[in-house]
């Protein structure tokens, strides 16, 4: 049954209630398994579209001491219901509950949260539903790259989104994900490969990706084996990502053309 949690989930705003406050403009809501506890990653744009993000781990049935070793969070399940409790000198000052409901055959996550503010009790709904996760690769359809070279410059992208990342030392990679990150290096690795005309739509690809808060990379050549030793802006990679964000920027819709490589 707590397999059933497990995923990247997306807000529903029509149907998420935030109590006095404003419902998000968007937000990917993440719950993963971590060793013997849960992963979770919540990544939001709010009203006036500043970005926002909060994660944690919560080990089942046990508390797990905060940065404050006066507060303590707690995280369980009972079948049903997944909660977690952050407590503080024997006090709930923030609870949530999650449940996986069905709505019209469809799975949506319930999420409910409750806090004091000044001493003000407060209380938001959310609705989220299931989202897949992707990672699309474009490259130029003008420079007439050999197929190895287009290859070879697609892989530069989906590696140098998360190599860009990497704050460990020499001789190791330390590199922080967000949840759909997370989510898609422990799944298929789902990638599209898509191509654009020019080095325009390439750029503008990763102008939209950088603003709206997706994982991009944009990689130029060195030129030395093509390109009569121009570096040369080749390929971008957009995502891991939700789909439906990445689709806004490079699908069938999207504010870019691509074709289908």
């Amino acid at each position: 049954m707590m397999e059933r949690f497990f995923g990247v989930w997306v807000l529903d705003p029509d149907a998420s209630s935030y109590g006095d406050g404003s419902v998000p403009r968007s937000a990917v809501y993440s719950i993963l398994p971590a060793g013997d506890g849960l992963w979770f990653h919540v990544g939001w744009r709010d009203a006036d579209g500043q970005r926002h993000e909060s994660r944690f781990h919560g080990t089942l049935r046990q508390a797990t001491p905060a940065a404050d070793q006066r507060m303590q969070l707690s995280t369980s399940f009972d079948g049903e219901v997944l909660r977690s409790e952050m407590v503080h000198n024997a006090r709930a000052v923030h609870a949530v509950e999650r449940r996986v409901v069905d709505v019209g055959g469809t799975e949506r996550l319930a999420v409910i949260e409750r806090w004091r503010d000044d001493d003000q009790a407060r209380e938001t709904r959310a609705s989220y539903r299931r989202a897949a996760v992707k990672q699309v690769l474009v490259y130029r359809r003008d420079l007439a790259m050999r197929k190895g070279k287009i290859a070879a410059q697609c892989a530069h992208a989906s590696m140098a989104v998360f190599f860009q990342l990497d704050e460990g030392p020499s001789d190791r990679l330390s590199i922080p994900l967000d949840g759909p990150m997370a989510a898609w290096t422990k799944g298929r690795f789902a990638k599209v490969v898509l191509s654009v005309e020019g080095e325009a739509e390439l750029v503008a690809i990763y102008r939209e990706a950088r603003a709206r808060g997706i994982p991009t990379a944009l990689i130029t050549d060195s030129g030395k084996t093509e390109f009569r030793g121009q570096p040369t802006r080749t390929a971008v990679a957009v995502g891991p990502g939700v789909d439906v964000e990445v689709d806004a920027i490079t699908g069938p819709d999207g504010v870019v053309p691509t074709k289908l490589a």
